[in-house]
This record gives C-alpha cells, sequence and structure tokens, in this order.
C-alpha cells in the first residue's frame, strides 16, 4: 500500500491518511506538547507480530501521565486499535501513537478538554526510513552540545516532542560533518545515550549502559538486557565517566528501529565494529524479532488480539 492508501485511526474510528491533519496554531504543534511511542512490526512464520506490543503501550500511557494528559482510551481499548490499524494497513513495519491536543490557543496551555490519540501503521520505506541493523556501515556518533537535559527538569521517561528538540539540532550539526548520530553527556560529563537510541559500550567482556535515572527505559534495551543475562555475559548498569570511552572495546546502540546498531568510532575514537559481543547479541536479537528464538520470541513477539 502507499501512504495515500493507508488510513489513521483517530479518536476511536479510521480515517484516510490525508485527512488526519493538525491547524498551524495548535498547542501541542506550537508547545511541542505532543507525546508518542513507535512500535516495530514483524512479518514471522507464525504471522504478524509486534515488537514489545504491551510494553510500548503501556510506556505510551506513563508518558501521558507524566505530561498530565488524561486520555480517553486505557491499555486495553489501545490494544484494540492497534489490533484494527494494523488490520486496516497490511504490510506495515511500524505502529506509531500519539496524543495531542489539537485545538488552537495562543496560552501556554491547551484550549482543549481532552487531547486527541493517533494511531499510524506504516512501512519506513515510505516515509523514508530504514528498518534492520542501522546503516550498512557500522555507526560513527560525535559528542554532542548541549548536555542531555537534566532528569530534574524533564524526566527522562517522558517521550515528548519537546525533549528531542535539542537532540534533533544536535544530529543535524552530526550528519552536516560526516558521522551518523550523535552521543549525549549529562551535567556531570557522563555519557547517556544516543538521539533516540539506548547506548552500550564493552569493555575486558563486561557490558555498561547508562542508569534510568538518566536515560529513557528503551524497550529495546529492556530485552536487550535479558538477552545479555542469557548468554551469560557480565553487564552493569552504572555511570560511565566519559575517559571509560577510551578504554573500552566495543560500543554499540539499539532501538526499536534499528535493531543493534555496532559503532564504529565517537569522534576520533575507534572501536572494532561489529565486536564479537555486538556480534552475538545482534544475531541473537534478529532470531528473537524474526521469531526463531524458543526462549525469547514468545515473550517479545506479541500477537495481536
Amino acid at each position: 500500500m502507499s501512504v495515500s492508501e493507508r488510513s489513521i485511526w483517530l479518536d476511536g474510528r479510521l480515517v484516510p491518511w490525508e485527512q488526519v491533519t493538525v491547524h498551524v496554531l495548535g498547542q501541542s504543534l506550537q508547545r511541542g506538547s505532543l507525546i508518542f511511542d513507535v512500535i516495530p512490526v514483524y512479518a514471522t512464520p507464525d504471522g504478524v507480530r509486534v515488537f514489545g506490543l504491551r510494553e510500548h503501550v503501556e510506556r505510551f500511557l506513563a508518558s501521558a501521565e507524566l505530561n498530565e494528559m488524561e486520555l480517553a482510551p486505557g491499555l486495553d481499548e489501545l490494544l484494540g486499535a492497534i489490533a484494527d490499524t494494523l488490520h486496516a494497513n497490511p504490510g506495515c513495519e511500524v505502529v506509531k501513537l500519539s496524543a495531542y491536543w489539537p485545538g488552537v490557543s495562543l496560552e501556554l496551555l491547551p484550549a482543549d478538554a481532552s487531547p486527541s490519540v493517533a494511531i499510524a501503521a506504516f512501512s519506513q520505506s515510505g516515509l523514508g526510513g530504514n528498518r534492520g541493523a542501522g546503516p550498512r556501515a557500522p555507526a560513527r556518533l560525535m559528542l554532542a552540545e548541549p548536555i542531555k537535559m537534566p532528569p530534574e527538569h524533564l524526566s527522562p521517561q517522558l517521550k515528548i516532542a519537546a525533549s528531542y528538540t535539542a537532540s534533533a539540532t544536535a544530529k543535524l550539526r552530526a550528519v552536516r560533518s560526516g558521522f551518523d548520530d550523535i552521543l549525549l553527556l549529562d551535567g556531570h560529563g557522563e555519557v547517556t545515550e544516543s538521539s533516540t537510541q539506548s547506548f552500550f559500550l564493552v569493555e575486558r567482556g563486561v557490558i555498561y549502559t547508562a542508569p534510568l535515572r538518566s536515560v529513557l527505559a528503551g524497550i529495546t534495551r529492556s530485552c536487550l538486557l535479558e538477552l545479555i543475562a542469557a548468554e551469560g555475559i557480565a553487564c552493569k548498569e552504572d555511570r560511565i565517566p566519559l575517559e571509560r570511552l577510551e578504554s573500552a572495546d566495543e560500543a554499540f546502540l539499539c532501538g526499536s528501529t534499528i535493531g543493534v546498531w555496532g559503532v564504529a568510532g565517537i569522534d576520533e575514537r575507534e572501536f572494532r565494529a561489529p565486536g564479537p559481543i555486538t556480534d552475538t547479541l545482534s544475531q541473537r536479537f534478529a532470531r528473537v524479532v524474526a521469531g526463531q528464538d524458543p526462549e525469547f520470541s514468545p515473550r517479545w513477539m506479541q500477537a495481536l488480539s
């Protein structure tokens, strides 16, 4: 299906793609108050499966609560709406949930009594994206400026449009400088995450990743932590001083739309990419989402209702 043939679930009904619009003066557009979540969809030998479906929807609802949004649909209704949207839009690779105040408002606060909820389902190629283990070559990252928003100012567990503005600007600078993405530091100069992906490094056979007090609780991150434990690899969720990049042997990113993506370099620091641990996890994750891992596919690849 082309994008123009698709439909979007909007506040309880399926609407043609091109009819789902927001006024240029809509509060969420003007203030960045839209919340969202992105969920990957796969065709497996057992049919269409959605990666971490319930976990993604629960996180979406948690973002709504953090954003003081009272959504009309709850967990079960959203799960059913996602199923309806996917059935109406065959061949999808991604589901995107959004909640926003569409009404025009010149004030800081929305004029709407309640937010709208939209569910779109599409293929990444239809929007110029690329799913899989990232680009063909391992990633090259640039240390970003400014620092990541402090958690005291904005919870890292809130997936809200405004929190990605600084990352988008920093990534644009990085891409223009020949890099693929960025690596964000916190106010203490410690490593956190990339623009939209979780970050891991490997030092002497031990994996390190930043703790949840400073990074988003990524759904793919959660899956990888389970795979790491199953593979018997030591892993620590701990602060990552910047100097640890100098002694690291490998580094990789993970995210819903990229899977596991090895890192070849950060600024001038070079890494073996993909290293043996990155390669092991990349292959294991690929089996999980293909429905070929008897231990983890049933848990993470969830069927539609």
